[in-house]
């Protein structure tokens, strides 16, 4: 593995980020994914507080648990359209994270993916997406739009909660049964 002041490139023969394998490098700043990478496991950049960026290339197709927890100086993250399973807590506390970009292959949202995610301020649900598991939005303060898509049809308990910015939802399709608790604390237009 190179680096240099902060900076990782991951080498061409690597298949799999193994679980933990960054876990608390805080001073690690950037890390480029090769192409050849399919996997990111579990806690593989958890509490790397200074990461600000990662390059994630088209062939990954699963993000572990709690994989980018705590990373709270990643500011963007682009999922590429390979991914078609994000883990529980994958972003968890990622304060800094402003804007992401949910693949349309990906059917299922974890729990607490995003929980905690205060920089988000808005978010599209693809239409692949089926399920969205418990709080995996919740405490998004800065989130104001949701767009859910199509095929979601089930929305977990307190999803949604505690995001004090929120005003829009809008459904693509037909709104789902939800928990009593999935949009706790808010005062949003649903369309």
């Amino acid at each position: 593995i190179a680096g240099v002041n902060g900076d990782v490139v991951i080498p061409d023969s690597v298949t799999n980020i193994r679980n933990g394998a960054f876990c608390s490098c805080t001073s690690l700043t950037s890390v480029t994914i090769p192409d050849s990478v399919v996997s990111i496991g579990e806690e593989a950049f958890r509490g790397c507080s200074g990461l600000t960026g990662i390059v994630m290339p088209n062939g990954v197709t699963s993000i572990g648990n709690y994989a980018f927890y705590g990373c709270r100086g990643l500011t963007s993250v682009t999922i590429p359209d390979s991914v078609t399973s994000i883990g529980e807590y994958a972003f968890y506390q990622c304060y800094s994270l402003t804007s992401v970009t949910i693949p349309d292959r990906v059917t299922t949202i974890g729990g607490h993916v995003f929980h905690e995610c205060s920089g988000l301020t808005s978010i599209v649900i693809p239409n692949s997406v089926t399920s969205i598991g418990d709080a995996a939005f919740r405490d998004c303060r800065g989130l104001t739009n949701v767009t859910i898509g199509n095929s979601v049809t089930s929305i977990g308990d307190y999803t949604f909660s505690a995001n004090v910015s929120l005003t829009n939802i809008t459904f693509l399709g037909d709104a789902p049964s939800v928990e009593a608790t999935t949009f706790n604390n808010l005062t949003a237009n649903c369309t």
